[in-house]
């Protein structure tokens, strides 16, 4: 089976960490993507900043808007994911416990195949 694990953080929070803080942190990162690649065949993928987005958006009527950013308001959002082969959920989970090192989260879902 796979599965998508998305990293989710709060916007702003890399900016108020000390450069040391983001350096060790780019050091776990860093050890988490060769472990990926490695042990799951997989790489990590990172998004473009949140306010760099865009949110397209078909109404019943017919009419598509298209607005600047993600579309949920929070400010918590999807700033990376990554695609891993796992024999269940419950092994995909423990991945992204691997990698959870900002306040934020991470959403796993299985990737139904077509």
């Amino acid at each position: 089976m796979k599965f998508m694990i998305t990293f989710n953080h709060i916007d702003g929070e890399w900016d108020e960490l000390t450069a040391e803080e983001q350096q060790a942190h780019g050091g776990t990162l860093s050890e988490l993507i060769a472990t990926l690649k490695t042990e799951k065949d997989s790489d990590l993928t990172f998004l473009a900043p949140v306010d760099q987005a865009k949110t397209v958006r078909k109404h019943s009527d017919g009419s598509v808007e298209i607005t600047d950013g993600p579309y949920p308001e929070s400010t918590e959002q999807p700033s990376g994911y990554y695609i891993i082969e796992a024999d269940s959920i419950e092994e995909a989970v423990e991945w992204a416990k691997r990698n959870r090192f900002l306040v934020g989260s991470n959403e796993v879902r299985q990737i139904i195949e077509a």
